[in-house]
């Protein structure tokens, strides 16, 4: 019976002790919607138009054209659920929309040229709100600079 318990006791005392099985699958740390919190993406930096209105559906049947930027970025990513009925958690996000603030309007001209080159953004994050965001989850952005080859 002592042989048994001792036994017993040795298994346990191995299982506890024995490293821990790390998942096949790590777990990805999700980056949070803003305001208060600034991310950091870093892609390819593109650019592409969508109808807009009055109908949405057609630019050559005369809806105007929208052209906004968005960055690409190489892995899949996630955001976290923000808890509200606009922000849930994302999984897999690629494409990201560039939102230009009014008093930085002038990026569309003076950096057009990293249109195609690999950047990296810094900004909050929020989510996909109305017919003009084309991404689920979309960036307000505070920098905009070339990344590194």
């Amino acid at each position: 019976m002592k042989a048994i318990f001792l036994l017993f006791f040795l298994l346990l005392l191995f299982a506890c002790s024995a490293p821990k099985k790390q998942s096949s699958v790590q777990e990805k740390k999700c980056l949070d919607y803003g305001p208060q919190i600034k991310v950091q993406l870093e892609g390819q930096l593109y650019e592409k138009s969508f109808p807009g209105p009055p109908n949405y559906t057609d630019i050559k049947n005369g809806d105007k054209e929208e052209t906004f930027w968005f960055i690409k970025t190489p892995k899949g990513f996630c955001v976290n659920d923000k808890g509200d009925d606009w922000a849930g958690k994302l999984v897999n996000q690629t494409d990201v929309q560039l939102i230009i603030r009014v008093e930085l309007i002038d990026w569309y001209e003076t950096k057009k040229f990293f249109l195609g080159q690999k950047v990296i953004i810094t900004g909050t994050l929020f989510p996909q709100m109305s017919g003009h965001h084309r991404t689920e989850v979309l960036i307000t952005v505070e920098s905009l600079e070339k990344a590194n080859e």
